[in-house]
């Protein structure tokens, strides 16, 4: 049965213990929301009196044979248990056998709560997801679309009991420019640092303005999508506020050596649809990685991954022959990103 993401904690409080479902499957391309709905769970789960908790990662050589014993063996006290289990990517052939065979045995004391990604529409039609479709409550956590994101932050100060000057919401939302995790944390700092509960345009400025972990994001973004203009105003303004170069260059590192892998791929002849899912490029991020892929040669994406490489080692210290300007040596890296000739940089 599908229930609604927003309705889940409320759809459990109002469950009697005979009614409440014995597998949830959490699925989602948001970790925010799953997360969280996650913790509503358990929330609600411990206050119905299921004070055990197990938790399972599904990882490679993993052993099936320890979810479906864990369903029947008994808790040493008779405990009512909640019985945790992560899915990184897919649950393969053994992992839909066991769960099919969950389904089939179910615990009388034990609530079964799945977590993995979103499921596509293969998976949905297949054997094993009818079976638990049918006794499990399937609770979806889908991105929340660009157009949806002001209306998810005022939302959301709702829920904190704020009451937000005229234009903070929309500010916040310029800010974190999608980012569901940046705009809950920034929400649930204005909470402390608004005692009375009431946020001014002045207060989220002097927030905003306290720290840059956003802007880091938004310049390996700007550099991804070649929009050299907004690097450089995004690398002035984190240099001018002091951001620990290391920081911003683990960033870079991180996607270029996700956009050179799947360049070098792409011209082995994979499809791109798939690499996106092996290297776990969220579907929000795919016009950002394509643009990158769009521009650049799988030679230049490996020369570049090799520039990044030696300025992580000049940051970290690990390469002492190596002097000059870090930030010099980060924009040269971007403007390469960019396809902006680096010669043009002392224009």
């Amino acid at each position: 049965m599908k229930v609604a993401i927003e309705d889940l904690g409320k759809r459990l409080k109002s469950c009697e213990s005979s009614t409440l479902p014995k597998i949830i499957l959490l699925n989602g391309s948001e970790p925010l929301l799953i997360e969280e709905a996650l913790d509503e769970c358990r929330q609600q789960l411990k206050e119905k009196g299921f004070s055990e908790r197990i938790k399972y990662q599904v990882e490679t050589g993993f052993n099936w044979s320890t979810l479906t014993g864990a369903g029947q063996a008994m808790s040493l006290f008779a405990e009512q248990r909640i019985l945790e289990l992560r899915v990184p990517k897919s649950l393969g052939t053994a992992g839909t056998k066991a769960v099919t065979e969950y389904c089939n045995n179910l615990p009388d004391n034990d609530v079964l709560i799945i977590i993995m990604p979103l499921l596509d529409k293969r998976q949905r039609s297949a054997k094993w997801f009818k079976t638990l479709e049918a006794i499990a409550w399937v609770i979806d956590a889908y991105e929340i679309p660009a157009q949806q994101f002001l209306r998810w932050i005022k939302q959301r100060f709702q829920s904190r009991a704020l009451r937000v000057e005229s234009g903070v919401a929309e500010l916040l939302s310029d800010q974190t420019e999608g980012n569901l995790l940046a705009a809950a944390q920034e929400i649930d700092k204005l909470q402390v640092l608004a005692p009375d509960g009431s946020v001014t345009l002045n207060l989220i400025e002097r927030s905003l303005a306290d720290q840059a972990r956003f802007d880091v994001y938004a310049l390996t973004d700007a550099a991804l999508l070649g929009d050299f203009n907004r690097v450089s105003r995004i690398k002035a303004r984190l240099q001018s506020e002091g951001v620990e170069p290391v920081i911003l260059v683990w960033s870079l590192v991180k996607e270029v050596r996700i956009v050179a892998a799947i360049a070098a791929a792409l011209s082995m002849g994979h499809q791109r649809s798939q690499l996106y899912k092996e290297y776990r490029v969220w579907k929000k991020r795919e016009p950002i990685i394509g643009a990158a892929l769009n521009r650049l040669t799988p030679q230049v994406a490996s020369e570049i991954l090799e520039q990044a490489a030696r300025l992580d080692q000049t940051v970290k210290g690990q390469r002492y022959q190596e002097v000059g300007d870090i930030w010099y040596q980060i924009e040269q890296l971007c403007a390469r990103l960019c396809s902006v000739p680096v010669c043009s940089l002392a224009n």
